[in-house]
């Protein structure tokens, strides 16, 4: 038997709920998780010995037009390392990247590896018209403790 210590711990799986709002709303929309340190804050990793997350998020639409994630995960992110937004060119960075969309595109699932201790910003992209466009959500995200092990 492995020492306690040693044992590799399963991935935390945590819920952001994402309240999407008219574009002309202020806000437009809001991220709300108890990962959040203070309301409307970034998302804050905490893995205490764990694999990192994956992370839920959970799509509301409150303007009844049809926004979804994309069927294409790697399409509804856009992850880069260091603060603020990513920019339209980014792809994913390795430490946080989309797994995969469910639940007819109204959850996307995120895998966030946190290996590195360092803040990141993401977009999350939502369509309504199957992914010919994309309305872009800019949060934030910090992770705090690094490598599991």
């Amino acid at each position: 038997m492995q020492p306690k210590e040693e044992m590799e711990r399963p991935a935390w799986e945590v819920d952001v709920d994402v309240y999407v709002y008219g574009e002309d709303c202020d806000p437009p929309f809001v991220i709300d998780s108890y990962l959040q340190a203070k309301e409307g804050g970034k998302l804050v990793f905490h893995n205490r010995g764990r694999h990192g997350f994956f992370v839920r998020f959970q799509l509301h639409d409150e303007t009844g037009e049809g926004w979804k994630f994309p069927r294409q995960a790697e399409h509804a992110l856009r992850s880069s390392y260091g603060p603020g937004c990513p920019p339209a060119s980014a792809g994913q960075w390795p430490q946080f990247t989309a797994h995969h969309s469910e639940a007819n595109g109204t959850r996307l699932v995120v895998r966030n590896l946190n290996e590195t201790v360092a803040e990141f910003g993401y977009t999350l992209r939502i369509t309504k018209d199957g992914g010919e466009t994309f309305r872009d959500l800019d949060p934030g995200g910090d992770n705090q403790n690094g490598n599991w092990n």
